[in-house]
């Protein structure tokens, strides 16, 4: 069963039927696709089972069902896509229980290698790159969860490594998230330790190969501009940083939810596939309150929460929970795929599992102390 595991996390971590769909040919990526869900039955059906995750179960329960009400796509569509859910959260909860924290390390890890690849060897004239994620944000989550998960482990020169590694990648990506993410997370680390303000030096040497990489292939951002001329102190104006904002995005859906806020206004009008809006909201929460009303998205909210208090109280036990949990629920606000991109699905179980491990040993020692 460990090849048949890896073999899903493969797929599923590294986004292969996605970038195969795009690069290679759609019939294999559409295959490779569906090929996931038929591994992760296979191998819930042959795995020693425990516990259901209702949490999302019921989440995923109440959104699809409210957000049908008002649907106007292809039936077919909605059904496949709530089935597909389903099968992840039920049989890959199942396997996510297997999985260390080296184990993601090293997947997140190769992830995001595949951003470099990208940028030396096929260049963009857009100047951001995402490797096999396809969209530079969605890398972005990759390496910062990828970069809060280190904190997690023992082996310094694991650490070592994937603080070098995932910074340089998540800012090739050059997503505002990310950078943003990357400070605060940094921020954070000198609670666990006061020499853990080195890493805001090693940000010059990342910065510097940044600037090779620049010279080699010509990164030809203009985000890379703002944050060389940031760093030679030259001005920058809030407009040109500002541009193309997540807030202007939300700002055009905000009468549509407030036209409907008991029950939304139906699947996919957030996610730009049905209805009036050609793009999505990129904002899970909007897209929860707008497609399927309060309900769906007050659950969505308890299910953040309580886990993101849970790893708060769990900090000096587990400090990486923190801060890849800060690091969904606010990458969460910039995107709006957390139902059907299933590697996002994935952290958020991962770190669901572990946490309720951590509570658990928690309430063993208070036992045995007892």
């Amino acid at each position: 069963m460990k090849f048949l595991k890896y073999l899903i996390l493969v797929l599923v971590l590294l986004n292969v039927p996605a970038a195969i769909l795009r690069y290679v040919s759609p019939t294999l990526g559409t295959i490779s696709s569906y090929s996931i869900f038929l591994l992760l039955i296979f191998y819930y059906l042959f795995q020693e089972r425990s516990s259901l995750n209702v949490s999302l179960i019921v989440l995923g329960f109440a959104y699809y069902l409210i957000a049908s009400f008002s649907y106007i796509g292809e039936t077919m569509i909605l059904i496949t896509d709530t089935i597909k859910y389903f099968v992840v959260v039920v049989c890959g909860y199942e396997l996510l229980r297997t999985v260390s924290k080296r184990e993601l390390f090293f997947l997140l890890l190769i992830g995001a290698l595949t951003i470099v690849i990208e940028a030396v060897f096929f260049p963009s004239k857009f100047g951001r790159y995402s490797g096999l994620y396809l969209n530079p944000n969605v890398a972005g989550f990759i390496c910062i969860s990828g970069y809060g998960l280190i904190y997690g482990l023992r082996s310094v020169s694991l650490k070592l490594i994937g603080q070098f590694v995932f910074s340089l990648m998540g800012l090739l990506t050059f997503s505002r998230t990310f950078i943003a993410l990357w400070v605060t997370l940094n921020i954070i680390s000198l609670w666990i330790s006061v020499k853990n303000v080195r890493i805001f030096f090693l940000g010059f040497g990342i910065l510097m190969t940044m600037v090779f990489i620049d010279e080699v292939v010509g990164l030809n951002n203009p985000r890379f501009q703002q944050i060389m001329a940031i760093v030679n102190n030259e001005q920058v104006s809030t407009a040109e940083i500002n541009e193309g904002s997540r807030t202007d995005t939300w700002a055009k859906f905000y009468e549509d939810i407030l036209e409907k806020p008991f029950f939304g206004s139906g699947y996919g009008t957030f996610q730009g596939r049905v209805g009036k809006h050609t793009t999505g909201v990129h904002n899970n929460y909007l897209l929860l309150l707008g497609e399927a009303g309060f309900i769906p998205f007050l659950l969505f909210l308890a299910y953040i929460f309580y886990h993101l208090f849970w790893s708060i109280r769990l900090f000096s036990k587990a400090p990486n929970l923190v801060m890849q949990y800060i690091a969904l629920s606010v990458f969460l606000m910039a995107n709006h795929n957390f139902f059907n991109f299933f590697y996002i699905l994935f952290c958020a179980m991962w770190l669901q599992i572990q946490i309720n491990k951590n509570k658990e040993s928690i309430y063993v020692n208070k036992t045995v102390a007892i």
